[in-house]
């Protein structure tokens, strides 16, 4: 029989906390579906029943509150060991500073604050380039970390001595006007947007248009590329006025434009952390690679689009 985990324990008491088995799953980035599945096999690995439902959620039963007493205390002493863990491993780089890249947005400024604090430092500086260039940058050390947010089938070659790894596959999505007539439908057939103009990135700013050829060409049509902008401003103002365009998962309605999904998910991005074998900070990737994903997740607080997408594709953990 399966051992229980410190995830387990995490399950049990983000339920407890949250009352209720839907704001947990929310809050833990996992479907409720998935997160009843865990409980339940928590609670077979236990031999008694943890949570009673109530009129307004869940509450622990005798049982449930005993084990959650128990496993505060756990995860209480295991924070306390990694926080401390990580106090003593940073000393060997503390007079460093780590400096990441990144695209243009949010994004990459929480993680690098995010990251600069796990690594007990005051801050790290951002550079903002191109994704060729953030990965030469990585190469020759200029760099200690880089996100890439790079499309299935177009990813930004690494040269040897460079590591990467995927941490998440967000769904591209795609932004109409308001008035649009479909604006109304949860998931929309890209083939059905086949006679509508578009506005997308240049192919100068990564591959997000030949990621969208790619998916047209394969639903049957070759698409108007009216506007080529990467300004996200911009955008939002093109597709007001009533072009169409693409839409991470983050982007949220308003402003005269609405943000909706598309049939079988043609176009995915790739959120890739990169690093230089034998850099600085080279022993923190693991570290890192959590950090680009909190702070990907830290955007579902802004967008209920992102939310959903989260709750049914975000990692587990």
């Amino acid at each position: 029989m399966q051992e229980i985990e410190l995830r387990h324990l995490r399950v049990l008491r983000a339920v407890a906390e949250a009352g209720s088995l839907s704001k947990a799953a929310v809050k833990l980035g996992i479907s409720q579906p998935t997160l009843t599945g865990q409980i339940q096999r928590l609670e077979r690995h236990l031999g008694g029943p943890l949570f009673s439902r109530t009129t307004v959620g869940v509450e622990p039963t005798d049982l449930g509150g005993y084990v959650l007493g128990a496993a505060r205390i756990v995860l209480t002493e295991f924070d306390l060991l990694m926080a401390e863990a990580r106090k003593r491993a940073v000393p060997a780089v503390a007079d460093h500073t780590v400096v990441v890249g990144g695209p243009p947005g949010k994004v990459v400024a929480w993680f690098a604050t995010a990251l600069a604090g796990n690594l007990s430092m005051r801050d790290a500086p951002i550079v903002v380039e191109q994704p060729d260039e953030l990965v030469r940058q990585v190469g020759r050390g200029a760099l200690d970390f880089a996100l890439l947010e790079d499309f299935t089938h177009f990813r930004t070659p690494l040269p040897d001595g460079v590591h990467g790894r995927v941490v998440l596959r967000p769904h591209i999505f795609v932004a109409l006007p308001e008035a649009h007539p479909l604006r109304s439908a949860e998931l929309i057939d890209l083939a059905a947007l086949a006679s509508d103009y578009w506005v997308v990135p240049p192919v100068t700013d990564g591959p997000a248009q030949l990621a969208f050829l790619r998916a047209c060409t394969i639903a049957g049509f070759t698409p108007a590329i009216r506007h080529q902008v990467a300004d996200s401003n911009t955008v939002r103002a093109l597709v007001a006025a009533g072009a169409l365009g693409l839409a991470r998962a983050t982007a949220t309605d308003g402003q005269g434009i609405v943000v909706r999904g598309l049939v079988d998910t043609p176009i995915s991005q790739e959120i890739v952390v990169i690093w230089r074998a034998g850099g600085r900070f080279a022993s923190f990737a693991d570290l890192a690679c959590d950090t680009a994903v909190d702070a990907f997740a830290e955007q579902t607080r802004a967008s209920p689009l992102f939310q959903d997408w989260w709750r049914n594709h975000g990692p587990s953990r």
